[in-house]
């Protein structure tokens, strides 16, 4: 989860609009917290999950992963040590 950290980091503070990154790390975090295998989940990703998805659902959905990334990065930090 930490490579989705700092590419969602990364989308967030980037100039450029990167609306495929924030939902592939959408879906991606969401698999994670629902305890799926990372590693099949990037493997069989495709952004055609999100045909049909409401902007309104897509929406809720960005702002819960805020909150679950805000703490994923201040747990990463506790557990290497950053202060």
């Amino acid at each position: 989860m930490s490579e989705y950290l700092v590419k969602y980091g990364l989308a967030k503070t980037s100039e450029r609009e990167r609306p495929t990154d924030l939902l592939e790390t959408l879906y991606i975090s969401e698999r994670f917290q629902a305890g799926d295998d990372l590693k099949t989940v990037r493997e069989n990703y495709d952004h055609g999950v999100w045909n049909g998805v409401p902007s309104s659902e897509v929406d809720r959905r960005l702002a819960a992963l805020d909150v679950f990334m805000i703490e994923l990065a201040r747990n990463r930090a506790r557990m290497w040590g950053i202060n």
